[in-house]
């Protein structure tokens, strides 16, 4: 849809905000999870079955085997007078394309020659219509009603309008194909899911029975911008063909003649393409809109311009348009275009909505007398508010019953879109007549607020509910239109089957249509879909690389040199395929549309690939290598911040700043005394075991230190490949230098001093507490070593366990030079301790850090919160009310305002001796809390302290006595929501203690 491109702009943040906090069933206290629109998890498509998109409502093997049929050279296509001429073609394209040689048309079913091969039976129904009856004729004879019955088809009975039944096996012996479809539409649906059943020369042997989910479902060519060519646009009808999407609005930002010249005959070229369009969207069952915006220059209460408007209609129905929007999304309240206006209808919001109806019913009745059937729909200027308003009333009131309106969700570019949200609306445009039908036009995947993305993910966030309950489903596409097609065939997906729509499957579909086949394309597109996925919608941006970029990190924490090879290799090789992206979609409709991103995306492959094998010869020693690798980094690193595009955010440009940072740690170049330039003052005389020159390669010159009392000694020369590295031999000095470069001066880039007197290594605990069960398993406490030496470092993580405490370390550890590696120490606190809280000294060299070990009671029995009586400080929402957290139901919660020291507790039915509390956190959770209890719910103390809270299921030990209350205490947010538990568990001390 069109929203000026300022106010869209602006209005990303409003949508946002109007999608969140507008919408019955989203608590502010909670962001709003992207789950999959039909509320089913993700599955693999049903195994052994071909794979159909849209997905089908029913797919299954065919009575009996369930073996394909084989397309053999001669082929009868039983074709009953008036069938679609479209479907009719498609079948016939898609069985010489199996291989058969000659396709024999036959009007019926009687007409099949004795001996013939495979016959394939088509028909068509009226929907509903249950007076038709099937001859009861045996199955050889080639009736369709028996055919599609004997191979395992049920009836057609209501199926709707779109619906078909498909069928293909063996009848006695004998390959047979069957489909009939339902309405206009059916027969072509059908053909198109037979196009998809075939596999080189057999046709998978199985049994559908589908439908449309939504009566209409399509695309909306409405974005600010470059308006698509015609081709553009007939590429774009034969891609609705194949995923049964039937609706085209022609809507474009730019277009003057829909808009402010509305008024005007199209040039005599653009209504010749109007003609194509319409030819195409008819062999591909799509009914083509457009779109008229005529608020801006119009005076409402004029006869004579709603004949303009009317005259306007009839002229692009001669070109072939079949539905038409009124678009008022974009008019005052206040300022009208003529006097006569404010003398009739007044100013305000009622008047406004007056006029918007009385200028849609007289196009209605228009349309109605001269050209009946043609859908008509109207988008209000109040298209995205949440439930009803004095406008939406009055419009309701006034507004022709047949009208369909226009609405986006809750918010220009909602998140979600819920079932209420969409029961609200109607309820807001209902009158006395009943409630107008709503057509959904969402602003997915269109671009032209944020012209440095494209959106490629997948369509989520809207409930099953939204389809089913919509007149129609119209998605906006962006300014790239092949590129559009990712997003757009998986809302024709969701549009189609709502129910069953998995978004992650229908993603990965979307990608293999576009690619056609070539494992080049479809790689290439993957990632850069991949790593264009994320929108407003939610999406995981570059989520098929995260799982690579956290393997290689890991496995760098260790010594485990396969583990580390490995994981280089996995990474280097996503890379590479994000590198050679740009020259995969070269020769593709694509290039053009997304060069700006597959550059950039393949430049930071090429950047990522340099950083692996920056780290790479960094572990192997080979400093010149890595230094190469490092400029190379630095220089695509710097292309990378020209470009004014977005890809990967959030992802790409983290690792490599982590990798830069990894190296530098390597070379040193972190250390505060590292200098820039020639020369390197030291703070004070040290002892120098290394010296580290880092420069251009080609750079000559010598490296010389200063002695106190002595004055410059030559350490060495600098090395032609840049990466010098010189033995300093522990020479106590307080300066570096080189020189003998003189035209080369600017090319050394840095001095790194390394000292004999320094520790090997630093030494810290990832976390400083941890709880353990007193006669339980060992409890893991990380220590992390990081070399500060320019070579490997050697040695053993030490305790001194507290009596009773029993602490296991390695025997010994090994640096390498500039890595961090995570030392695992292990803590058991057997049977018979104390409880109480164990300060366990942790040393490596020189350096102690202390552990506290909190040693708790074993707990067993039943989880005590869920018998208990919940309640809360406040709650968001009736939604998420206290009781959420503990009623043992997986799908409901608590959640707070948007406030620090919101807490939820629990009454027990009795006073226990609690032992353990377990916190399963929603995504908004606190960094910071507190388990307190108390016997009486006004004395209250705390058990236990959580100072960095990390969300998800955490487990909370204590040994507190005489319990009878639990509240958790939320003191610091980690999110700008409240917090939020799925689940609260209680549990005791067990007996034995």
């Amino acid at each position: 849809m069109q929203l000026r491109r300022r106010r869209r702009a602006a209005a990303v943040a409003v949508a946002v905000i109007a999608g969140t906090l507008g919408a019955t069933g989203t608590a502010v206290a909670a962001p709003p999870s992207p789950h999959t629109s039909a509320g089913k998890p993700e599955a693999e498509s049903n195994a052994g079955l071909p794979a159909v998109w849209p997905r089908p409502q029913s797919i299954r093997e065919a009575d009996g085997a369930g073996d394909p049929v084989t397309v053999p050279d001669g082929v009868t296509l039983v074709v009953p007078p008036g069938s679609d001429p479209y479907a009719v073609d498609l079948l016939v394209k898609t069985l010489r394309g199996a291989g058969a040689r000659d396709v024999r048309q036959v009007p019926s079913a009687s007409d099949v020659p004795d001996g013939a091969g495979l016959v394939v039976h088509t028909g068509a129904a009226e929907p509903r219509d249950r007076t038709r009856v099937p001859a009861a004729r045996d199955p050889r004879t080639g009736s369709l009603e028996a055919t599609l019955r004997a191979l395992g088809a049920t009836a057609r009975g209501d199926l709707p309008s779109g619906g078909y039944r498909l069928a293909a096996g063996r009848v006695q012996g004998r390959p047979v194909i069957a489909m009939e479809g339902v309405g206009a539409d059916g027969l072509f649906h059908a053909a198109q899911t037979f196009r998809q059943l075939v596999d080189g020369r057999e046709v998978a042997g199985v049994v559908v029975r589908d439908w449309p989910g939504t009566a209409v479902r399509g695309l909306t060519e409405g974005f600010y911008g470059t308006p698509w060519t015609t081709e553009q646009r007939l590429a774009q009808l034969d891609f609705m063909g194949r995923t049964k999407q039937n609706r085209y609005l022609y809507a474009p930002g730019d277009d003057l003649y829909r808009q402010a010249r509305w008024r005007e005959t199209y040039p005599a070229e653009q209504r010749a393409a109007f003609r194509r369009l319409a030819e195409r969207a008819r062999a591909n069952h799509v009914t083509l809109g457009w779109a008229v915006a005529p608020g801006q220059a119009m005076c409402m209460s004029s006869d004579a311009d709603v004949k303009a408007l009317t005259r306007k209609l009839d002229a692009m129905w001669a070109l072939g348009v079949r539905a038409f929007q009124l678009q008022f999304q974009d008019v005052s309240y206040s300022e009208w275009h003529c006097s006569a206006d404010a003398k009739r209808f007044g100013s305000g919001p009622r008047a406004a909505a007056r006029a918007q109806a009385e200028v849609a019913n007289a196009v209605a009745r228009h349309l109605a007398d001269r050209h009946p059937g043609t859908a008509l729909s109207l988008m209000p200027t109040e298209y995205f508010q949440d439930g009803a308003t004095a406008y939406r009333t009055a419009l309701a009131a006034d507004l022709a019953d047949g009208v369909e309106v226009a609405w986006t969700g809750v918010g220009v570019v909602p998140r979600t879109i819920t079932g209420s949200e969409l029961d609200r609306t109607r309820r807001a445009f209902s009158s006395s007549g009943g409630a107008h039908q709503l057509l959904t036009m969402d602003n997915y995947p269109v671009n032209d607020y944020a012209q440095d993305r494209i959106f490629l993910g997948p369509y989520t966030g809207r409930e099953p509910a939204v389809a089913s309950g919509s007149a129609a489903v119209l998605a906006t596409a962006m300014e790239q239109p092949a590129a559009s097609r990712i997003p757009l065939f998986t809302t024709a997906d969701y549009a189609w089957n709502p129910r069953d729509y998995r978004p992650q499957e229908s993603w990965k579909a979307a990608i293999d249509d576009l690619a056609g086949g070539d494992p080049g394309t479809e790689a290439a597109l993957t990632a850069l879909a991949g790593n264009d996925a994320s929108s407003v919608l939610g999406a995981d941006e570059s989520a098929y690389l995260k799982p690579l970029l956290a393997e290689f990190w890991r496995a760098r924490t260790t010594t485990d040199e396969n583990r580390n090879a490995r994981a280089a290799k996995e990474l280097r090789g996503a890379f590479t395929v994000m590198r050679r992206t740009p020259q995969a979609l070269g020769s593709t409709a694509l290039d053009a549309e997304v060069r700006p991103w597959s550059d950039k995306l393949g430049r930071y492959g090429a950047a990522g690939e340099s950083a692996v094998d920056m780290l790479d010869a960094a572990e192997r020693g080979d400093g010149a290598a890595a230094w190469r690798a490092s400029k190379r980094l630095a220089a695509l690193r710097e292309e990378l911040r020209r470009s004014r595009v977005t890809v990967g955010k959030g992802v790409l440009d983290p690792f490599l700043d982590r990798a830069q940072r990894a190296f530098e740690a390597w070379a040193g170049t972190d250390r505060a005394d590292a200098a820039h330039g020639t020369r390197a003052e030291l703070p004070r005389r040290r002892a120098l075991s290394t010296v580290t020159v880092l420069s251009e390669p080609g750079t000559g010159g010598t490296v010389e230190i200063h002695v106190p009392g002595e004055g410059w000694k030559r350490l060495g020369a600098v090395a032609d490949d840049g990466f010098t590295e010189l033995d300093a031999r522990k020479t106590l000095a307080d300066g570096i230098r080189v020189t003998g470069a003189d035209g080369d001066a600017g090319r050394v880039e840095r001095i790194v001093p390394w000292y004999a007197d320094a520790p090997a290594a630093s030494f810290s605990l990832a976390r400083t507490e941890a709880d353990a069960e007193i006669g339980g398993g060992a409890q893991r406490v990380t220590a992390r070593l990081t070399s500060q030496r320019p070579g490997g470092v050697h040695g053993t993580v030490t305790a001194k366990a507290p009596h009773g405490i029993e602490v296991r370390t390695p025997k010994r550890s090994e640096l390498p030079r500039g890595a961090r590696v995570d030392v695992p120490v292990e803590v058991s606190v057997p049977a018979g301790t104390p409880a109480g809280v164990y300060e366990i000294p942790l040393t490596f060299g020189d350096e102690t850090r202390t552990v506290a070990v909190r040693a708790f009671p074993r707990t067993a029995g039943p989880d005590l919160a869920r018998a208990g009586k919940a309640s809360a400080s406040a709650e968001e929402t009736a939604d998420f009310p206290a009781s959420g957290a503990n009623d043992g139901a997986a799908d409901t919660r608590w959640s707070s305002p948007a406030e620090d020291g919101a807490w939820w507790q629990v009454e027990l039915a009795e006073p226990v001796r609690l032992g353990q509390v377990v916190l399963r956190w929603q995504d908004a959770y606190p960094a910071a809390y507190r388990v307190q209890t108390s016997g009486d719910g006004r004395t209250w103390r705390t058990a236990a302290t959580v100072r960095d809270g990390r969300g998800g299921r955490e487990s909370v030990r204590m040994d507190a006595k005489d319990t009878r209350f639990v509240r958790v205490v939320g003191d610091k947010r980690a999110t700008k929501y409240g917090i939020s538990l799925w689940s609260v568990e209680a549990y005791a001390v067990a007996p034995a203690h």
